[in-house]
């Protein structure tokens, strides 16, 4: 019994051998299969760019900010408030 150590590319779902096998017609063989390359390491996530850039901003200039947006409320009357000019 002989062993053959052959190399072939894997395309398509399918092996394809760098050399023919002499093998009669219809013989059948047991294949192990070892990748002879690395497999590919996940690639990072590229470093997140900001559209706008961050910046700091006082305490003051925050504080001055307060109250200029309320928080909750009915968003209907308020929208309603807006558009019929009460």
């Amino acid at each position: 019994m002989a062993y053959l150590n052959v190399r072939a590319r894997y395309s398509k779902g399918t092996l394809k051998l760098k050399k023919p096998l002499r093998l009669p017609e219809g013989a059948e063989v047991s294949l192990t299969v070892t990748p002879l390359e690395a497999p590919a390491r996940p690639r990072r996530a590229a470093k997140r760019t900001y559209r706008y850039p961050n910046r700091t901003v006082s305490w003051d200039a925050l504080d001055a900010l307060v109250g200029i947006v309320s928080l909750g409320g009915d968003a209907l009357a308020d929208s309603e408030a807006l558009y019929d000019g009460a």
